[in-house]
C-alpha cells in the first residue's frame, strides 16, 4: 500500500519536464519480507530510462558492472509481483537524481554485488538519494538499504 511508503517532499515547479520515478517490485519467493527498487528516469525529450543494481553483471542494457541502464522496461516488476511507485520527483529534485544516476561509474559498489547485508539494489537507491541530497526513507522491506550508512 501506498500507505506505507513516505512522501517526497513539495519542490517548486519549473520549465522541465524531467521526471524521476522511485518504484519497487516484491521479490520471487521472499517478496513478503523483501523488495527491490529502482528509478525510472523521463527527460524532456520524453525518453525514458530504468536504472538499477543487478545481480549479475553485465546482464543486459547498458550496464556497468551490477548498474545496469533498461535492463528491463520501466513498469516491469522482477518476478514476484507488479511494480508500483514509491515515490515521484520534479524539477530540481529530479535533476539533482537524473545528475547522479548519469555517472554511473561513480558508485562505488559497481563491481561487488550481495543479496545480504548488501551492496544490493537498494544499497544503490539509497546511495544515489543521499549523492543527491534527497531525504526519503526506504520501506524496512528494502533489504540493504542502509548498508555502509
Amino acid at each position: 500500500s501506498r500507505a506505507a511508503y513516505n512522501q517526497p517532499e513539495k519542490t517548486r515547479e519549473d520549465d522541465s519536464h524531467l521526471k524521476v520515478e522511485l518504484r519497487y517490485a516484491p521479490l520471487p519467493l521472499i517478496g513478503a519480507i523483501a523488495v527491490h527498487y529502482w528509478f525510472v528516469v523521463t527527460d524532456d525529450a520524453g525518453a525514458c530510462h530504468r536504472w538499477e543494481v543487478w545481480q549479475t553483471q553485465n546482464a543486459g542494457g547498458t550496464s556497468y558492472g551490477h548498474v545496469h541502464c533498461d535492463l528491463k522496461a520501466p513498469a516491469d516488476g522482477v518476478g514476484g509481483g507488479p511494480s508500483r511507485i514509491a515515490a515521484v520527483w520534479t524539477g530540481e529534485q529530479a535533476a539533482r537524481i537524473a545528475a547522479v544516476l548519469a555517472k554511473p561509474g561513480s558508485y562505488p559498489h559497481a563491481r561487488r554485488y550481495r543479496y545480504w547485508p548488501g551492496p544490493n539494489s537498494n544499497s544503490f537507491v539509497a546511495w544515489v538519494l543521499d549523492r543527491a541530497g534527497i531525504q526519503y526513507a526506504l520501506h524496512w522491506r528494502g533489504r540493504g538499504r542502509r548498508w555502509r550508512k
